[in-house]
């Protein structure tokens, strides 16, 4: 933030109308931009009703409140995210129907899940995968009143995450859980981006089908063991949720399909604008990428060669590094760099000689955004002139 707001409530300092480039900011900035958001919120909601799908965003990308509230005014069925540590913060925030992606572990948390549930203050529901899973829950719930506790089965790939592969062994739990009436199984889930193999090209695409048939499978043997409502067959990330919604549309009976995506929220330049199922369509219909990451030329020390004041704890790496996009002239205009690699405060950028000089305000795209995020406790949230129209929570 700016050295001259420092003190200052958000609301105080909002009402200054500050620019990001005008204001005084310290750069490094990662910043998000207000129009790529809504439009990536309203474009997925669009989708989904088209299909008859429902979302559930998993917002640990973002894990911020404030874009979990647009998502949910859009339409959202409710919040999926990675861990109870999470749900917690997002029940606080008001969020009442909350997916845990995974399993629970934790004595401590299945109980206080277990006391949610029952006291009807929300609807949490968590992955279980095999017998030893259904021991702890049950003997986590043994000593809580009106425990309730709501689960998926979770169906997993050969050589991916978690999940069951086996489906006698989905029979065998299944007819477990039916002698407990603590626990209520929702419907099955699984995370087709951890499928080995399983991409757009070659048969990497039937990989991904037949795991999805599997879990159409499995939905299939669920659906008798629900008590409540009707199943919920869920999967989606933000890379095939296309394949997705043709195999779960195969499902005969009646379901809440769910998908989960959350790394479309702000989308990013590299990742997934590679393999998402809207590539090639009209710009209106594709997402666009809402975070940037504003630094500066620090040196020059090579004629092809400028450090920026940015480096990994700022930006993700995990896959790759930030895309050079943009230079702060009278306003931002086009460039073209390549970030070589970082060190932890300092981004080595490739330049043809003579295009930046030091001192000057490079922006950068970021690739796969749920590492990107985790680095900022507060972003500017800009309008298309890089007003900042509010600061947006990460709560990590």
């Amino acid at each position: 933030m700016p050295i001259s707001a420092q003190g200052s409530s958000i609301a105080d300092f909002l009402s200054t109308k500050p620019n990001l480039f005008t204001s005084g900011f310290q750069f490094p900035v990662m910043i998000l931009r207000d129009s790529a958001l809504e439009h990536n919120i309203k474009r997925m909601a669009s989708y989904c009703k088209s299909l008859g799908f429902e979302l559930a965003p998993h917002v640990k990308t973002p894990m911020s409140p404030q874009i979990a509230k647009r998502q949910i005014a859009a339409g959202a069925w409710g919040l999926t995210i990675a861990n109870f540590n999470q749900a917690r913060i997002m029940f606080e925030y008001g969020f009442k129907k909350l997916i845990i992606g995974n399993e629970v572990m934790e004595p401590t948390s299945i109980a206080e899940i277990a006391k949610i549930n029952g006291s009807g203050a929300g609807h949490i529901i968590f992955y279980i995968d095999s017998l030893a899973g259904l021991k702890i829950a049950q003997d986590s719930i043994a000593n809580v009143a009106n425990a309730k506790l709501n689960v998926f089965m979770e169906i997993g790939a050969v050589g991916g995450r978690a999940g069951i592969r086996d489906l006698d062994l989905l029979k065998t739990i299944l007819g477990e859980i039916a002698k407990d009436d603590r626990i209520y199984v929702r419907g099955v889930s699984g995370f087709e981006g951890a499928v080995p193999g399983g991409d757009r090209a070659g048969d990497g695409i039937e990989k991904l089908r037949i795991f999805l048939r599997h879990i159409v499978a499995a939905a299939e043997i669920t659906a008798p063991f629900i008590r409540e409502d009707k199943i919920i067959i869920s999967a989606g990330g933000s890379s095939f949720f296309d394949y997705v919604a043709e195999e779960f549309a195969k499902y005969q009976g009646d379901a809440h399909r769910i998908l989960r995506s959350g790394g479309y929220v702000s989308h990013d330049h590299v990742h997934y604008e590679d393999l998402y199922p809207f590539m090639g369509l009209p710009d209106s219909e594709r997402f666009y990428p809402a975070l940037e990451l504003w630094a500066r030329v620090l040196s020059i020390p090579e004629p092809d060669l400028a450090i920026l004041n940015f480096g990994k704890r700022d930006a993700g790496n995990d896959l790759d590094n930030p895309l050079p996009i943009l230079k702060l002239g009278n306003k931002p205009e086009a460039f073209k760099g390549e970030i070589e690699k970082l060190n932890d405060q300092h981004a080595f950028m490739k330049i043809s000689p003579g295009t930046t000089a030091v001192g000057e305000i490079i922006g950068c795209g970021i690739s796969h955004p749920c590492t990107n995020f985790d680095k900022w406790q507060l972003l500017p949230l800009v309008n298309d002139n890089y007003d900042v129209i509010d600061l947006v929570h990460t709560h990590f």
